[in-house]
């Protein structure tokens, strides 16, 4: 190493030191913190981005009646959930800092304390904190001989919507011509590129999309957990429907099993729908009553500790399907257990399309399946639509959800199957199995009395 080049870094080592040094923090730590699962996931970023420097902004506050959710790329990188921070990592000197605002007394009276109130959070989160105050600063010396800059170029996926889907949501506000507003992750990302223009940047996304898509023991646990709350939920939801009940009446008996198990809160905004609503793929009003004759789907997940399940019931109100109706449930059936005998390492998720259309073609549903785009699923992780490459082998640790859907729009009809799976060595675990699927237990829980029936 040049020595000038030595000396920047020594100073700029020295500068932090005494930031850290007159930290003052109060409050308590929470019980537990692994803090050696988040360095290891640093510790790969630091490698794919050499002499670079990498910024990534966690989420702002909110004001709705759901707990907050960090940004999934700023939590899987730190574990620290403070709304407003953000992460800078310097990959020539392998050091990393999170910069966090500081509470007023009246929103620590009001909230409690945050991570710049706990007792030496540097020690306790295993990461440089240090006041939102000193990014600029800090970043300056971060920057200087960096090759480049890795920014969040490209909109990050949140809880709800993977990347792809959180570029359409911006574009529909940035159309609006009344309440156009430019993302104030896009807004951040064009200041610090403005404050640092002669530098070069790339975006960060791909290598997270990476890094994200192979789960580590630490995060399949947690999935494995998500998965069992669940399928805990939609067995006691899928118990006594009838025609008269109404939507949410469904909706409730999985969300207080959600709670009850522990769940930080639902995965995404639960979708009941029943009879006509059935073609409204992100149906969410849930308030329609249901009638005799109607077919109903729950599409429902957990969100355990910041990791996701997601899994798709259908059943009849009345109890039981027609003879019809039955065949085209088993069509979708015999497509879920034929996609994930067919996962294992090595398989991409064209070949489960392929798998899967002799079982539609079996059926007479061949042209339903093409309609549908041979879809079978999606990725899944922090984010329930989590990144992933379609075209990319499996291997172990990737987590899939498989969707087999079949749909007559002409008659407002859709049925779907759906579940969360985990890709092992030597095949396929299914995270959500316990969640009723065949015929005739489905026929039995229709006949139990459901929670709150009395």
């Amino acid at each position: 190493m040049h020595t000038l080049k030595r000396n920047k870094i020594c100073s700029f080592a020295f500068f932090v030191c005494c930031l850290l040094s007159s930290y003052s923090a109060f409050g308590q730590q929470q019980q537990s913190f692994p803090k050696e699962e988040f360095r290891a996931r640093r510790a790969k970023l630091v490698e794919r981005i050499g002499d670079g420097v990498a910024v990534i902004f966690g989420a702002d506050s909110h004001i709705y009646p759901v707990k907050f959710r960090q940004s999934p790329d700023f939590y899987y990188l730190t574990g620290i959930e403070e709304p407003g921070s953000v992460l800078v990592v310097n990959g020539a000197i392998k050091t990393s800092y999170v910069f966090v605002p500081k509470r007023s007394a009246g929103k620590v009276a009001a909230e409690g304390p945050g991570v710049r109130d706990v007792a030496k959070p540097t020690e306790f989160y295993g990461i440089n904190v240090l006041p939102i105050e000193n990014f600029y600063t800090i970043l300056g010396f971060a920057t200087r001989g960096a090759g480049k800059m890795y920014l969040q170029l490209t909109p990050p996926d949140d809880l709800q919507l993977a990347r792809q889907e959180a570029s359409g949501r911006n574009a529909e506000h940035m159309e609006n011509t009344v309440f156009r507003k430019q993302p104030e992750v896009m807004r951040l990302v064009d200041e610090v590129q403005k404050w640092r223009a002669a530098l070069q940047s790339a975006d960060i996304n791909p290598i997270l999309d990476e890094l994200r898509w192979v789960k580590t023991p630490y995060e399949i646990e947690r999935m494995r957990k998500a998965g069992q709350i669940v399928a805990e939920g939609l067995r006691e939801a899928m118990k006594g429907t009838k025609p008269g009940m109404y939507e949410y009446e469904v909706e409730a008996i999985a969300r207080f099993f959600n709670v009850k198990r522990g769940a930080r809160g639902d995965a995404f905004t639960p979708i009941v729908a029943s009879g006509p609503n059935t073609v409204i793929y992100h149906y969410t009003k849930n308030n329609r009553q249901m009638q005799a004759g109607d077919i109903v789907y729950f599409d429902y997940g957990a969100d355990y500790d910041y990791y996701t399940s997601d899994i798709t019931r259908t059943w009849a109100v009345s109890g039981r399907f027609t003879p019809e109706e039955e065949k085209w449930y088993r069509c979708i059936l015999e497509a879920r257990n034929t996609i994930i005998a067919a996962m294992k390492p090595g398989v991409s998720v064209r070949d489960l399309q392929k798998a899967a259309e002799p079982v539609y073609q079996k059926y007479g549903f061949l042209q339903a399946y093409l309609n549908s785009g041979r879809y079978v699923g999606h990725f899944v992780g922090i984010s329930v639509h989590d990144p992933g490459d379609e075209t990319k082998p499996f291997v172990p640790g990737v987590t899939f959800n498989v969707e087999p859907v079949i749909e007559f729009s002409d008659r407002k009809i859709h049925m779907r199957l759906e579940d969360t799976v985990l890709i092992t060595a030597t095949g396929a675990e299914n995270l959500t199995a316990g969640a009723p699927v065949e015929l005739e237990e489905i026929y039995s829980l229709a006949k139990q009395t459901p929670l709150g029936s009395k």
